[in-house]
């Protein structure tokens, strides 16, 4: 493992006005680590997931990619903003984002979709786009889907696209922010089924998820999240069979 965290994150805050949504959270991930992220609704965890790649502009704190900082400075508002753009645009690509809903566009095929971003961000030859993006959906088990549109699939199928939109900018970190949570319930499970093997694979995953049995089964470590702090995080045996906090109970066991 390497003593240098792929993404590292100090006393990370976010406000929305009055409301203080982050209260300073801080979080490391090593290559290869898969941390779940839960906590009841309104608790931060989308959030934060969002501020590490400034979806949303963190109001105080640090982010680190490899060691490296990202530069950032207070606005004219509260949040931070980015000091230099390239700097940024970099880290981003070093870091990938499956969301709720899956933001495929709708007037391109699913391997048009896939091939969008190694193809115009990192100017990859076309004849290699080609053959690397049709082996990310023979992965994700919807090669034979190529050639659709996304309307044409199921939500399950659309968010397997999506990750594999997501692989082929091979990022360093792969961030989910519930990705199961728009799905039918007979969906779940090929969603599932993909990420659990991109963490068998040794990918670093930070995920957003209601899942607990996939948690539980797949994490190195859970974070449990309150009212915008991280309230109990561990292993998963800690967090689920043993853990210190009466509200981290109540949680877990109001959802097993």
């Amino acid at each position: 493992m390497s003593k240098v965290p792929a993404l590292e994150l100090n006393d990370i805050h976010k406000t929305f006005g009055d409301a203080e949504v982050l209260k300073g959270i801080s979080l490391k991930a090593y290559d290869g680590d898969v941390i779940s992220i839960l906590g009841s609704s309104g608790s931060g965890k989308s959030t934060f997931l969002r501020c590490i790649n400034l979806l949303e502009n963190p109001t105080k704190g640090e982010i680190l990619f490899n060691g490296e900082k990202l530069g950032l400075e207070h606005g004219k508002g509260p949040d931070l903003y980015p000091t230099d753009m390239r700097q940024l645009t970099r880290m981003r690509q070093q870091v990938g984002f499956v969301f709720q809903s899956f933001n495929l566009w709708p007037h391109m095929t699913i391997l048009e979709n896939v091939m969008e971003g190694p193809l115009n961000v990192l100017k990859r030859p076309k004849h290699e786009v080609v053959e690397y993006c049709e082996h990310l959906l023979n992965k994700v088990g919807i090669a034979d889907k190529k050639h659709m549109y996304p309307s044409q699939l199921s939500g399950g199928q659309q968010q397997r696209v999506a990750i594999a939109r997501t692989l082929a900018m091979d990022p360093q970190v792969i961030l989910f922010d519930e990705p199961t949570s728009a799905l039918d319930p007979e969906l779940v499970g090929e969603v599932l089924g993909v990420m659990r093997g991109l963490a068998e694979e040794g990918r670093t995953m930070l995920i957003v998820t209601h899942e607990m049995n996939f948690a539980k089964e797949v994490s190195s470590e859970v974070v449990f999240l309150h009212q915008g702090l991280v309230e109990e995080k561990g292993t998963p045996q800690k967090v689920f069979e043993a853990p210190e906090s009466e509200r981290c109970k109540a949680f877990i066991s109001s959802t097993f």
